[in-house]
């Protein structure tokens, strides 16, 4: 009889044991199928908030648009306003001031309307920097428009993204020199072309040849180095050549810059300052005219531009409105921010020929190089 009721007390541990190992085991999967979903919600919930905040970003195009192609329009007032998260309902745009959200509705033919809405949107016509990420290809210009006056202009290219998550690496080869694109470090930081225009508050059509009206500056990356190298300042003044040559009396020498191998010049690997002196400092009047050309040469790469006067910082007036939109779904935000580039998507020419005298040019589709003559 003993060994029978041992035999079935073995038995109930045995199907305890492998309940409990089945229930925890149950629960462990459950958990992981709850953990699961509710990862798969958030993402779907955080996509949507997102997509909100983007349907802000796009009504604020369209109040912006509608002030910059009339400036009478009532829809300019509330951008220049103080931020109040309302401006789009107060442009007349979408929403209701008295609501404290725009609710995204859905065109679809059942009319259904989702848990979204973007709960705030602001608007600054004037921004800190210019932002932009060039390419070879483009030319980027970039207005000048200020809130005050300006006599330095500081240009930072190059970010760690734009190499990858690398460290920045130097170009090699001779300063003076500019070598093909398979002679370019692929971890270098690219040459970058810079032309200033300056015409002041009222010029003619002719008077834009003048020389002292532009000035062109080619920024080599020469050193690069762990740190923040010793700030370098490139001077602006009535000597500055405008171009390559101008009528053989000039000649662009390339101006080279000590770049950052850890990008900690405020995330740029390059920095250079243009110090505009004597009278080619820009009034906040002259500013209106001023253009400032971007080319790259080997690689692409993220710009920024700021203005200053001495030390004081100078706001850009309406040439790149920071928009800050947050949306929401369900019980879920997300905040973003965005750049409007205001003005038309014009290719701007890159390769001019100006002559004031006869062209000659020898061309050649192979590696020995022209072997013709000229005589124009």
């Amino acid at each position: 009889m003993g060994n029978k009721y041992t035999s079935g007390a073995v038995s109930i541990f045995a199907v305890i044991f492998a309940t409990l190992l089945l229930t925890v085991l149950t629960i462990g999967f459950i958990s992981l199928m709850i953990v699961a979903q509710q990862r798969a919600i958030n993402n779907d919930l955080s996509q949507s908030a997102y997509d909100a905040a983007l349907a802000g970003v796009e009504d604020a195009k369209r109040a912006v648009r509608a002030c910059a192609d009339d400036s009478a329009s009532p829809v300019c007032a509330p951008l220049a306003a103080p931020a109040d998260c309302k401006v789009i309902a107060r442009a007349g745009i979408n929403g209701d001031v008295n609501k404290n959200e725009t609710r995204i509705t859905s065109n679809s033919s059942s009319g259904g309307q989702f848990d979204q809405a973007y709960t705030c949107v602001n608007i600054s016509m004037n921004s800190p920097d210019y932002l932009a990420k060039m390419t070879t290809s483009n030319t980027q210009i970039v207005p000048l428009r200020a809130t005050g006056s300006v006599n330095e202009i500081v240009i930072q290219w190059f970010t760690q993204e734009d190499n990858g998550g690398q460290s920045a690496a130097a170009p090699g080869g001779n300063l003076d020199s500019l070598p093909p694109i398979s002679g370019w470090n692929n971890g270098a930081p690219p040459l970058l072309r810079v032309q200033l225009i300056t015409p002041g508050e009222s010029f003619s059509l002719n008077e834009l040849n003048d020389t002292v009206k532009s000035s062109t500056v080619f920024l080599r990356p020469s050193t690069v180095a762990p740190g923040v190298p010793a700030s370098q300042v490139v001077t602006i003044n009535d000597s500055s050549p405008a171009r390559a040559t101008v009528v053989g009396s000039y000649s662009n020498s390339l101006n080279p810059v000590a770049c950052s191998r850890n990008f900690a010049q405020g995330g740029y690997a390059c920095q250079v300052t243009l110090k505009l002196e004597e009278n080619r400092g820009i009034s906040e009047g002259a500013s209106q005219n001023a253009l400032l050309r971007l080319d790259l040469m080997y690689r692409d790469a993220n710009v920024r531009i700021s203005l200053f006067n001495g030390p004081t910082s100078v706001d850009f007036n309406g040439v790149q409105p920071v928009v800050d939109s947050t949306g929401r779904a369900n019980d879920l935000f997300r905040r973003v921010e965005s750049r409007l580039r205001l003005g038309s998507d014009f290719s701007y020419p890159s390769y001019v020929v100006d002559l004031e005298n006869a062209l000659c040019k020898d061309f050649a589709v192979n590696d020995t190089g022209a072997t013709g003559s000229c005589n124009p």
